[in-house]
């Protein structure tokens, strides 16, 4: 077995001289879209906001510079140490980042208690169930709270390497290739949400930066493929047009629930 070396895209002196934002284009070209999408209903002040799934801190991070009091959640160890030191090294209060599987929610309900609104961005495609993920989080919320959720869209074309009919073995990878609006609207109807906003997120051109950056990432390295990637993610600009254009299929699919009181 080949050992992995794992190279950090985001030095903590980039973070103390730009700030928080470079989060936003570490690696995945696709992250920018859903912040773009997340601060338009993100509730901001003194709220109290689970992140979960997440990832590299991105969210969480710009959850507690709004105001709010996040507990981050994720299974992996390396990320939340990485997450932890990046909001050290930005000087930002308010994010409790603990190590915890998504899928054992409802036996630590005592220690994580109740909130305000919930992020859970890419994450419900990665396990089997589901729904029982969705129910879980939608208990943690308080009446008239929010779930802000994002997944892939079944209607999208595979990104490079992607299998359309993914194993159904929860190895981290996907489990389901995508969600049509229909499906995603009916897990959190019966969840006990009311939607109260629907999204397309990321066209053709994050999706054709993606594909570069992993084709790139199999080639010459991830950290020299995001370094020759940097320079053209301003073309994001032309994202929506084109996708218009184009009648090129979005990748992920975004709803906000609201728990019924």
């Amino acid at each position: 077995m080949h050992a992995v070396v794992y190279i950090p895209l985001m030095p903590d002196t980039m973070l103390r001289a730009f700030g928080w934002s470079p989060l936003l284009i570490h690696g995945d070209p696709c992250v920018l879209d859903r912040w773009l999408w997340l601060r338009r209903y993100l509730r901001g002040g003194k709220v109290r906001t689970f992140d979960a799934g997440s990832g590299n801190g991105a969210f969480s991070i710009y959850a507690a510079r709004r105001g709010n009091d996040v507990v981050a959640a994720s299974f992996s160890a390396r990320e939340q140490e990485d997450a932890r030191r990046r909001a050290d090294a930005l000087g930002v209060s308010g994010t409790d980042f603990r190590i915890l599987d998504l899928r054992e929610l409802n036996g630590n309900r005592d220690s994580l208690g109740s909130f305000e609104q919930i992020i859970c961005l890419e994450t419900i495609e990665h396990l089997t169930d589901d729904e029982g993920l969705v129910g879980a989080l939608v208990g943690m919320l308080k009446p008239g709270g929010q779930l802000l959720l994002s997944t892939p869209f079944d209607g999208h074309r595979p990104l490079y390497s992607e299998e359309r009919n993914p194993s159904p073995v929860e190895d981290g990878s996907h489990v389901r290739y995508g969600y049509s609006p229909e499906h995603l609207r009916r897990i959190a109807h019966d969840a006990g949400l009311e939607i109260a906003s629907e999204d397309f997120v990321s066209g053709v051109v994050s999706q054709k930066l993606t594909d570069l950056m992993r084709v790139l990432s199999a080639r010459v390295g991830r950290l020299a493929a995001w370094l020759i990637i940097l320079p053209l993610r301003p073309l994001v600009i032309l994202d929506a047009p084109l996708s218009r254009l184009l009648r090129y299929p979005h990748l992920s699919i975004a709803l906000v629930g609201v728990k019924r009181v």
